[in-house]
């Protein structure tokens, strides 16, 4: 995948929760985004959660929590991520 990978935040067509990358970027807040396995959409870049810098370590941890996070619904803002690891650990433990 690309060096930037996103967290779909939204339940539009099954993906929420899934990683994606953004190939370009359009009008009105607009964006080209491909998924893992190959499916690409426009959405909004609100859609967009976690920016996660592809550093496989931090990646799989952060990607991990994200996920078991929206398994129970929840959305994570990028802010928020300092606390979202530890608790994800938590879950997953």
């Amino acid at each position: 995948m690309s060096d930037t990978t996103y967290i779909f935040r939204w339940d539009r067509h099954g993906r929420k929760g899934q990683s994606c990358v953004v190939l370009t970027h359009g009008t009105m807040n607009s964006c080209l985004v491909r998924f893992e396995d190959g499916y690409m959409m426009v959405t909004s870049r609100r859609a967009l959660g976690i920016k996660v810098p592809f550093n496989p370590t931090v990646a799989t941890e952060t990607v991990s929590a994200a996920l078991a996070f929206a398994k129970c619904g929840i959305t994570i803002r990028r802010s928020e991520l300092a606390v979202v690891a530890p608790l994800a650990r938590l879950m997953t433990a």
